[in-house]
Protein backbone atom coordinates (compact mmCIF):
# COMPACT_ATOMS: atom_id res chain seq x y z
CA UNK A 1 0.00 0.00 0.00
CA UNK A 2 2.83 2.49 0.49
CA UNK A 3 4.25 1.65 -2.42
CA UNK A 4 1.47 2.48 -4.43
CA UNK A 5 1.51 5.45 -2.54
CA UNK A 6 4.87 6.71 -3.27
CA UNK A 7 4.17 6.00 -6.76
CA UNK A 8 0.58 8.03 -6.88
CA UNK A 9 2.46 10.86 -5.24
CA UNK A 10 5.11 10.76 -7.90
CA UNK A 11 3.24 10.86 -10.64
CA UNK A 12 0.92 13.72 -9.52
CA UNK A 13 3.87 15.88 -8.43
CA UNK A 14 5.48 15.41 -12.32
CA UNK A 15 1.99 16.27 -13.95
CA UNK A 16 2.12 19.25 -10.80
CA UNK A 17 5.41 20.46 -12.33
CA UNK A 18 4.41 20.09 -15.58
CA UNK A 19 1.20 22.07 -15.08
CA UNK A 20 2.81 24.81 -13.19
CA UNK A 21 5.06 25.50 -15.82
CA UNK A 22 2.62 25.59 -18.51
CA UNK A 23 0.07 27.94 -16.22
CA UNK A 24 3.31 30.29 -15.60
CA UNK A 25 4.33 30.67 -19.29
CA UNK A 26 1.01 31.04 -20.64
CA UNK A 27 -0.30 33.25 -17.63
CA UNK A 28 -2.09 36.49 -19.53
CA UNK A 29 -1.14 39.75 -17.88
CA UNK A 30 -3.22 42.56 -16.10
CA UNK A 31 -3.52 44.45 -18.93
CA UNK A 32 -5.16 41.63 -21.03
CA UNK A 33 -7.27 40.52 -18.08
CA UNK A 34 -8.68 44.85 -17.47
CA UNK A 35 -9.75 44.68 -21.61
CA UNK A 36 -11.31 40.97 -21.26
CA UNK A 37 -13.34 42.65 -18.81
CA UNK A 38 -13.99 45.70 -21.19
CA UNK A 39 -15.16 43.55 -23.92
CA UNK A 40 -17.33 41.57 -21.73
CA UNK A 41 -19.58 44.23 -20.21
CA UNK A 42 -19.35 45.70 -23.79
CA UNK A 43 -20.74 42.66 -24.94
CA UNK A 44 -21.81 39.98 -22.05
CA UNK A 45 -23.15 37.35 -24.83
CA UNK A 46 -20.06 36.87 -26.22
CA UNK A 47 -18.64 36.22 -22.90
CA UNK A 48 -20.41 33.82 -21.87
CA UNK A 49 -20.59 31.56 -24.96
CA UNK A 50 -16.55 31.85 -24.58
CA UNK A 51 -16.99 31.23 -21.05
CA UNK A 52 -19.34 28.09 -21.41
CA UNK A 53 -16.62 26.70 -24.18
CA UNK A 54 -13.11 27.39 -22.00
CA UNK A 55 -11.45 24.46 -21.25
CA UNK A 56 -11.42 22.47 -18.14
CA UNK A 57 -9.10 21.58 -15.71
CA UNK A 58 -8.47 18.36 -17.17
CA UNK A 59 -8.58 19.49 -20.75
CA UNK A 60 -5.92 22.24 -19.87
CA UNK A 61 -3.94 19.34 -18.14
CA UNK A 62 -3.56 17.34 -20.96
CA UNK A 63 -2.93 20.65 -23.32
CA UNK A 64 0.15 21.29 -20.88
CA UNK A 65 1.47 17.68 -20.96
CA UNK A 66 0.92 17.62 -24.97
CA UNK A 67 3.01 20.50 -25.51
CA UNK A 68 5.82 19.81 -23.14
CA UNK A 69 6.02 16.45 -25.19
CA UNK A 70 5.27 17.85 -28.82
CA UNK A 71 8.44 17.08 -31.19
CA UNK A 72 7.71 18.66 -34.21
CA UNK A 73 8.15 15.76 -36.58
CA UNK A 74 4.87 14.27 -37.42
CA UNK A 75 3.04 17.27 -36.47
CA UNK A 76 0.79 17.32 -40.11
CA UNK A 77 0.22 13.48 -40.42
CA UNK A 78 -1.12 13.59 -36.63
CA UNK A 79 -3.58 16.43 -37.61
CA UNK A 80 -4.67 14.73 -40.76
CA UNK A 81 -5.33 11.62 -38.30
CA UNK A 82 -7.39 13.68 -36.05
CA UNK A 83 -9.03 15.41 -38.38
CA UNK A 84 -10.28 12.21 -40.07
CA UNK A 85 -11.38 10.89 -37.12
CA UNK A 86 -13.61 14.42 -36.12
CA UNK A 87 -11.12 16.33 -33.62
CA UNK A 88 -10.32 19.32 -35.39
CA UNK A 89 -10.38 21.56 -31.79
CA UNK A 90 -7.51 24.41 -32.01
CA UNK A 91 -5.95 22.36 -28.71
CA UNK A 92 -6.88 18.55 -30.66
CA UNK A 93 -3.23 17.73 -30.98
CA UNK A 94 -1.79 18.94 -27.46
CA UNK A 95 -4.93 17.12 -25.94
CA UNK A 96 -4.54 13.68 -27.67
CA UNK A 97 -0.76 14.21 -26.86
CA UNK A 98 -1.33 14.56 -23.98
CA UNK A 99 -3.53 11.90 -23.56
CA UNK A 100 -1.22 9.33 -25.31
CA UNK A 101 1.80 10.94 -23.15
CA UNK A 102 -0.09 10.04 -19.84
CA UNK A 103 -1.32 6.42 -21.51
CA UNK A 104 2.43 6.09 -22.31
CA UNK A 105 4.24 6.85 -19.37
CA UNK A 106 1.71 6.42 -16.24
CA UNK A 107 1.82 2.14 -16.58
CA UNK A 108 5.23 1.89 -16.59
CA UNK A 109 5.53 4.31 -13.75
CA UNK A 110 3.48 2.49 -11.51
CA UNK A 111 5.70 -0.78 -12.73
CA UNK A 112 9.27 0.85 -12.44
CA UNK A 113 8.78 2.45 -8.76
CA UNK A 114 7.41 -0.25 -6.93
CA UNK A 115 9.49 -2.95 -8.37
CA UNK A 116 12.41 -0.81 -7.69
CA UNK A 117 12.15 -0.43 -4.31
CA UNK A 118 11.12 -3.80 -3.56
CA UNK A 119 14.72 -4.76 -4.69
CA UNK A 120 13.49 -6.91 -7.67
CA UNK A 121 15.60 -7.31 -10.73
CA UNK A 122 16.82 -4.10 -12.58
CA UNK A 123 16.27 -5.74 -16.35
CA UNK A 124 12.76 -7.20 -15.62
CA UNK A 125 11.66 -4.35 -14.33
CA UNK A 126 12.68 -2.40 -17.62
CA UNK A 127 11.16 -5.20 -19.81
CA UNK A 128 7.75 -4.76 -18.14
CA UNK A 129 8.33 -1.18 -18.30
CA UNK A 130 8.66 -0.85 -21.44
CA UNK A 131 6.21 -3.30 -22.79
CA UNK A 132 3.98 -1.33 -20.82
CA UNK A 133 4.93 1.71 -22.46
CA UNK A 134 4.91 0.02 -26.32
CA UNK A 135 1.33 -1.02 -25.05
CA UNK A 136 -0.22 2.59 -23.67
CA UNK A 137 1.44 4.39 -27.27
CA UNK A 138 0.40 1.84 -29.87
CA UNK A 139 -3.21 1.15 -28.52
CA UNK A 140 -3.63 4.64 -28.25
CA UNK A 141 -2.67 5.10 -31.89
CA UNK A 142 -4.18 2.13 -32.81
CA UNK A 143 -7.54 4.08 -31.16
CA UNK A 144 -7.17 6.99 -33.49
CA UNK A 145 -7.11 4.83 -36.03
CA UNK A 146 -10.07 2.72 -35.68
CA UNK A 147 -11.97 5.64 -34.89
CA UNK A 148 -11.20 7.55 -37.97
CA UNK A 149 -11.97 4.12 -40.05
CA UNK A 150 -15.17 3.75 -38.52
CA UNK A 151 -15.89 7.73 -39.45
CA UNK A 152 -15.14 7.15 -42.91
CA UNK A 153 -16.87 4.16 -43.22
CA UNK A 154 -19.94 6.31 -41.92
CA UNK A 155 -19.44 8.98 -44.17
CA UNK A 156 -19.45 6.46 -47.44
CA UNK A 157 -22.52 5.05 -46.42
CA UNK A 158 -24.55 7.84 -45.59
CA UNK A 159 -23.06 9.49 -49.09
CA UNK A 160 -25.69 7.96 -51.65
CA UNK A 161 -28.39 8.80 -49.62
CA UNK A 162 -27.11 12.40 -49.43
CA UNK A 163 -27.19 12.94 -52.71
CA UNK A 164 -30.33 11.60 -53.55
CA UNK A 165 -31.71 14.60 -50.71
CA UNK A 166 -29.20 17.00 -52.56
CA UNK A 167 -30.48 16.25 -55.82
CA UNK A 168 -34.15 16.65 -54.92
CA UNK A 169 -33.57 20.28 -53.15
CA UNK A 170 -31.49 21.45 -56.43
CA UNK A 171 -34.62 20.11 -58.37
CA UNK A 172 -36.84 22.03 -56.41
CA UNK A 173 -35.04 25.12 -57.52
CA UNK A 174 -32.80 25.74 -54.82
CA UNK A 175 -29.43 26.97 -55.13
CA UNK A 176 -26.22 24.68 -54.59
CA UNK A 177 -25.41 26.86 -51.10
CA UNK A 178 -28.71 26.29 -49.60
CA UNK A 179 -28.74 23.04 -50.70
CA UNK A 180 -25.82 22.29 -48.89
CA UNK A 181 -26.99 24.06 -45.91
CA UNK A 182 -30.42 22.04 -45.92
CA UNK A 183 -28.60 19.07 -46.42
CA UNK A 184 -26.21 19.66 -43.59
CA UNK A 185 -29.36 21.15 -41.18
CA UNK A 186 -31.29 17.69 -42.51
CA UNK A 187 -28.84 14.69 -41.86
CA UNK A 188 -26.82 16.76 -38.82
CA UNK A 189 -29.81 15.95 -36.46
CA UNK A 190 -29.23 12.40 -37.23
CA UNK A 191 -25.80 12.43 -35.57
CA UNK A 192 -24.27 11.87 -39.05
CA UNK A 193 -20.71 12.91 -39.63
CA UNK A 194 -21.24 13.90 -43.15
CA UNK A 195 -24.31 15.88 -42.49
CA UNK A 196 -21.65 17.93 -40.05
CA UNK A 197 -19.39 17.87 -42.85
CA UNK A 198 -21.70 19.62 -45.37
CA UNK A 199 -23.06 22.33 -42.00
CA UNK A 200 -19.44 22.97 -41.93
CA UNK A 201 -18.89 24.08 -45.69
CA UNK A 202 -22.36 25.88 -45.32
CA UNK A 203 -20.82 28.22 -42.74
CA UNK A 204 -17.53 28.16 -44.53
CA UNK A 205 -19.36 29.80 -47.63
CA UNK A 206 -21.57 32.48 -45.19
CA UNK A 207 -18.02 33.70 -44.16
CA UNK A 208 -17.16 34.38 -47.44
CA UNK A 209 -14.85 31.24 -48.33
CA UNK A 210 -15.31 30.37 -51.83
CA UNK A 211 -17.09 27.13 -52.88
CA UNK A 212 -13.95 25.78 -54.96
CA UNK A 213 -12.27 25.79 -51.68
CA UNK A 214 -14.06 24.93 -49.44
CA UNK A 215 -15.69 21.65 -51.21
CA UNK A 216 -11.66 21.43 -51.98
CA UNK A 217 -11.09 21.27 -48.06
CA UNK A 218 -14.43 19.00 -47.38
CA UNK A 219 -12.64 16.27 -49.50
CA UNK A 220 -9.11 16.99 -48.28
CA UNK A 221 -9.68 16.94 -44.27
CA UNK A 222 -12.15 13.75 -44.18
CA UNK A 223 -9.59 11.24 -46.24
CA UNK A 224 -12.56 9.51 -48.08
CA UNK A 225 -12.23 9.05 -51.88
CA UNK A 226 -15.53 9.74 -52.60
CA UNK A 227 -15.91 13.14 -51.05
CA UNK A 228 -12.69 13.90 -52.83
CA UNK A 229 -14.01 12.57 -56.22
CA UNK A 230 -17.77 14.44 -55.50
CA UNK A 231 -15.55 17.47 -53.91
CA UNK A 232 -13.46 17.51 -57.57
CA UNK A 233 -16.87 16.89 -59.47
CA UNK A 234 -18.78 19.51 -58.46
CA UNK A 235 -15.88 22.31 -58.82
CA UNK A 236 -16.39 20.77 -62.26
CA UNK A 237 -19.26 21.12 -62.98
CA UNK A 238 -19.53 24.49 -61.43
CA UNK A 239 -16.89 26.21 -63.80
CA UNK A 240 -18.44 24.43 -66.73
CA UNK A 241 -22.31 25.31 -66.22
CA UNK A 242 -23.20 21.68 -66.41
CA UNK A 243 -26.29 20.64 -64.57
CA UNK A 244 -25.89 19.79 -60.97
CA UNK A 245 -28.96 17.90 -60.84
CA UNK A 246 -27.33 15.76 -63.35
CA UNK A 247 -24.31 15.64 -61.91
CA UNK A 248 -25.15 14.35 -58.84
CA UNK A 249 -27.79 12.02 -59.89
CA UNK A 250 -24.82 10.38 -62.05
CA UNK A 251 -22.52 10.62 -59.36
CA UNK A 252 -24.78 9.08 -56.61
CA UNK A 253 -25.64 6.10 -58.78
CA UNK A 254 -22.03 5.24 -59.11
CA UNK A 255 -21.43 5.63 -55.17
CA UNK A 256 -24.43 3.30 -54.74
CA UNK A 257 -22.61 0.91 -57.47
CA UNK A 258 -19.49 1.00 -55.46
CA UNK A 259 -20.91 0.32 -51.87
CA UNK A 260 -22.81 -2.47 -53.16
CA UNK A 261 -20.07 -4.17 -54.62
CA UNK A 262 -18.16 -3.42 -51.04
CA UNK A 263 -21.03 -5.47 -49.12
CA UNK A 264 -20.38 -8.70 -52.01
CA UNK A 265 -16.81 -8.18 -51.35
CA UNK A 266 -17.44 -8.58 -47.20
CA UNK A 267 -19.98 -11.37 -47.94
CA UNK A 268 -17.46 -13.39 -50.58
CA UNK A 269 -14.86 -13.25 -47.65
CA UNK A 270 -16.53 -14.70 -45.19
CA UNK A 271 -16.48 -18.57 -46.50
CA UNK A 272 -12.48 -18.11 -46.20
CA UNK A 273 -13.26 -16.22 -43.02
CA UNK A 274 -15.44 -19.14 -41.41
CA UNK A 275 -12.66 -21.69 -41.75
CA UNK A 276 -10.82 -20.96 -38.83
CA UNK A 277 -13.54 -21.50 -36.14
CA UNK A 278 -14.93 -24.24 -37.92
CA UNK A 279 -11.57 -26.25 -37.59
CA UNK A 280 -11.14 -25.25 -34.44
CA UNK A 281 -14.49 -25.22 -32.35
CA UNK A 282 -16.79 -27.17 -34.81
CA UNK A 283 -14.78 -29.75 -36.48
CA UNK A 284 -13.35 -31.81 -33.26
CA UNK A 285 -16.45 -31.79 -31.32
CA UNK A 286 -17.95 -33.81 -34.54
CA UNK A 287 -15.38 -35.88 -34.38
CA UNK A 288 -15.52 -36.87 -30.95
CA UNK A 289 -19.27 -37.46 -31.64
CA UNK A 290 -18.80 -39.47 -34.88
CA UNK A 291 -15.59 -41.20 -33.68
CA UNK A 292 -15.98 -41.56 -30.28
CA UNK A 293 -18.08 -44.60 -29.73
CA UNK A 294 -16.40 -46.92 -32.70
CA UNK A 295 -12.98 -46.03 -30.68
CA UNK A 296 -14.40 -47.54 -27.34
CA UNK A 297 -15.97 -50.45 -29.06
CA UNK A 298 -12.71 -51.34 -31.13
CA UNK A 299 -10.95 -50.38 -27.74
CA UNK A 300 -12.81 -53.07 -25.99
CA UNK A 301 -12.49 -55.68 -28.62
CA UNK A 302 -8.82 -55.39 -28.86
CA UNK A 303 -9.42 -56.20 -24.48
CA UNK A 304 -11.27 -59.15 -25.63
CA UNK A 305 -8.96 -59.87 -28.25
CA UNK A 306 -5.75 -59.89 -25.74
CA UNK A 307 -7.31 -61.56 -22.93
CA UNK A 308 -8.40 -64.23 -25.01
Amino acid sequence: MLLLLITAGTFVGIMAIVFGVFYATTAQSQVAVRLQGIAAEANPVIETRQVAQGPGLAKRLLFAVGRQSLSGSGDASLTQMLSMAGYRGRNAVFIFLGVRTLLSFGPPLFIVVPRVTAGQPLGQTLYMAGGAWIAGHVMTNMWLKRTGRKRAQKIMQGLPDALDLMIVCLEAGLGLNATIARVGEERSTMDDPLGKEFSQVSAELREGRSREDALRTLGERNGVDELKSLAGLMIQSDKLGASMGKTLRSHSDLVRTKRRQRAEEIARKLPVKMLIPLALFILPPLLVVAAGPALLGLQELTKILGTG
